[in-house]
């Protein structure tokens, strides 16, 4: 740091103020008062490109804020256009639900239609998390008429019987279930069978004739025998055939998703009361 003294700091505002006077006195001499002298253009020489770059700085200044103040108001945009886009999403996603819940129920009204008892349209509200593939739970029950061994089915297909029937709910096992046992017939060839669950996505087509000509890709339909299922309700589709000891079995594919299931039809008054 330089230590100023009184005696210089005197001096330099003495030659400072006469600095100021010879600048006086030259624009009092001139010609043209608007003129300011020879030490007026050696300190414009010097302070005119400072003006300069002050004024170019300013300018860049004030265009660096213009752009700040525009991203600002770019990032705004772009956060309202997001939550649109969100908001869209979400409200294409609930049409998608919506007309897909209708293309199910068109289906249902259309096998309503062809099923010769009364039926009572029910959603499944819950599942066994340890036998997926076994029960369901639907939001029908005893008040609406439901009684034990009523058949369930969907537009697809069969998917079991009532097991269990409450006030407002019933329990459905599913023909997947180990304990579900169906007789059907193979719609080609006219064999009867069994169709019995084994706890998996598929089921399990047990005692058909060793001389059957049933292929895979045959469909399944219930046989109506046991009293249990009316006739021609479709179970499934043969995957392979392969040898079971005096007669031979076959892998099928459950015509209805168990996975999948949704909205079902029951069959009122196929059981008995519980």
């Amino acid at each position: 740091m330089i230590w100023v003294t009184p005696r210089r700091r005197t001096g330099l505002l003495a030659l400072l103020l006469l600095g100021v006077l010879v600048l006086l006195t030259g624009q009092v001499r001139a010609p043209d008062r608007r003129a300011v002298g020879r030490l007026g253009h050696g300190v414009l020489a010097v302070l005119t490109p400072l003006q300069v770059a002050l004024d170019e700085a300013a300018e860049t200044g004030e265009r660096w804020w213009r752009a700040l103040a525009e991203i600002r108001k770019l990032r705004a945009e772009n956060a309202r256009l997001r939550a649109e886009v969100e908001q869209l999403r979400r409200r294409l996603a609930d049409l998608e639900e919506a007309r897909s819940e209708v293309a199910r129920l068109r289906r249902l009204l259309a096998l309503r239609a062809e099923l010769p008892t009364a039926t009572l349209a029910a959603r499944v509200v819950a599942r066994d998390p340890d036998t997926w593939f076994a029960t369901v739970l639907v939001n029908r029950g005893g008040r609406d008429g439901i009684r034990r061994h009523d058949v369930v089915v969907t537009a697809e297909g069969l998917v079991g019987r009532v097991l269990e029937v409450y006030p407002t709910a019933s329990r459905v096992l599913l023909i997947t279930d180990p304990r579900s046992a169906v007789g059907v017939l193979v719609q080609r060839t006219r064999d009867a069978a069994v169709v019995e669950g084994q706890a998996g996505p598929s089921l399990r087509l047990r005692y058909l004739p060793r001389d059957t000509g049933a292929r895979p890709g045959d469909v399944l339909v219930t046989s109506g025998l046991g009293g249990v299922f009316p006739r021609g309700l479709r179970v499934g589709t043969i995957r392979s055939v392969f040898k079971g000891g005096l007669f031979l079995e076959a892998e099928v594919i459950p015509a209805a998703d168990p996975s999948r299931i949704e909205e079902v039809l029951v069959l009122v008054g196929s059981g008995q009361a519980p």
